[in-house]
């Protein structure tokens, strides 16, 4: 699980920038936009899944892309909003700072700090360190590096998300943004980086050619760290195969970056380059963040919070789910879906979330309930509840036919021994 805090940044931009019948077209793209997670995305330190976070990173971008509009200039936007502490989750924030109170006001450059704290604010990143930190005629310059376990995990493209969490940072506690960053080296591959938006080519001959124009060649990490004079530990991640971009490439649609000149991509990890003036500090670097926290008790986040449930309300239809008693059957909006075991089961779970909310279930309840399972010895719970899923899903009965409920709720088998119902819209449920 990860912190929603940068996703509800990237949330509040949608809702500040974009009527809600945009932002629909954005959320109808995957049925898993739906209310539980858009609530995650939009309270205070909510956590989603790693899986959740990249779809909706990739969605984003390639909603982005197919509306003509630049994905740099969305999270650009998200930069100045937190320079101007407009509309930004200050709660939140001010929590994760919590524990690095003290050495703000005592550093001597609160930007090095900013980065040195990382490891510790952002856990997903692993192996982070830095590998040189010089400072030459009043200017600091910090190679910094960390990885991903599973590249691509939080998003197919990172590099551009990544860069401006981290120049958030210090905008945050009241002192500039990093004058300048680069990578590199990045885990995301050549083609990975390109989105889609441009064909490329490898060749047998090791370079990397778009339209017959040779782009890239292939390299290995250690030519990166000997470019750059990296002190680089493992050995074995010498010998990783990259490619080297030999010159900027943009989409040509939006002007969006897609390929940095001279980062090696496809590396065993990260490296970024920070180059800014060192000793930069605010005399009260918490200041700002106190005051927006003041502000947000009152007015200043009601438009945000009256976007969120219009999109809510936008985007979900109720759905009347019946229960009939005489032919031990249920119906979702008039429409037949099953009977018999499955049917009582599914009544068990919609009672249960009607009257108290309650999502989590164990088999070993519902194969004990008599009223559901009627020879305990031989409960058969799992075809039956395989039989629910089938249904919800789509089944392929030929006695009864379904083109599946799931837009409405799902059952998820998420662990051993248990599932989850998943309601994804306001659910009227009553029996007959």
């Amino acid at each position: 699980m990860v912190s929603n805090l940068f996703l509800q940044l990237a949330h509040i931009e949608l809702l500040m920038s974009y009527p809600v019948k945009d932002i629909l077209t954005l959320v109808k793209r995957d049925s898993r936009f739906n209310v539980k997670l858009l609530n995650d995305l939009y309270f205070e330190d909510s956590y989603v899944d790693e899986s959740a976070y990249r779809f909706i990173m990739d969605n984003i971008v390639a909603w982005l892309y197919e509306r003509g509009e630049n994905p740099d200039e969305f999270i650009e936007r998200i930069v100045k909003r937190c320079a101007a502490f407009e509309a930004v989750p200050a709660r939140s924030v001010l929590r994760s700072y919590l524990p690095f109170v003290s050495s703000f006001y005592s550093a001597e450059d609160a930007r090095e700090l900013c980065l040195e704290i990382i490891p510790k604010r952002y856990p997903f990143l692993t192996k982070a360190s830095i590998l040189r930190n010089d400072v030459i005629d009043g200017n600091r310059r910090v190679d910094f590096t960390f990885q991903f376990e599973t590249p691509g995990v939080l998003a197919a493209n990172p590099m551009r998300w990544i860069r401006s969490m981290i120049n958030i940072g210090p905008l945050l506690l009241n002192t500039p943004a990093y004058e300048h960053i680069s990578y590199l080296a990045t885990q995301t591959s050549f083609i990975e980086a390109l989105e889609n938006r441009v064909p490329a080519e490898m060749k047998e001959d090791g370079g990397v050619y778009i339209k017959g124009e040779l782009v890239g060649r292939h390299a290995t990490f250690e030519d990166c760290i000997k470019e750059h004079n990296l002190d680089w530990k493992n050995d074995v991640e010498k010998s990783i195969g990259c490619v080297r971009s030999l010159t900027d490439i943009r989409d040509p649609k939006t002007g969006a970056i897609l390929i940095e000149k001279d980062c090696y991509y496809g590396a065993p990890a990260y490296v970024l380059e920070f180059n800014f003036k060192a000793n930069v500090n605010a005399s009260e670097p918490f200041l700002k963040l106190m005051s927006s926290v003041v502000k947000q008790e009152f007015a200043a986040w009601a438009p945000i919070q009256k976007a969120h449930e219009q999109l809510l309300d936008a985007m979900n239809d109720s759905v009347t789910i019946v229960y009939y008693k005489s032919d031990d059957s249920i119906s979702v909006n008039s429409k037949h879906l099953m009977r018999n075991v499955p049917a009582r089961i599914l009544r068990k779970l919609l009672r249960e979330y009607t009257v108290t909310g309650r999502e989590e279930y164990e088999n070993r309840e519902i194969k004990r309930d008599p009223a559901i399972c009627m020879d305990p010895l031989r409960p058969n719970f799992e075809s039956r509840l395989n039989r629910v899923i089938a249904h919800i899903n789509g089944s392929d009965d030929p006695e009864h036919p379904s083109e599946g409920v799931k837009k409405y709720f799902e059952i998820e088998r998420h662990r051993r021994g248990g599932f989850r119902f998943v309601p994804k819209c306001k659910i009227i449920f009553r029996e007959e």
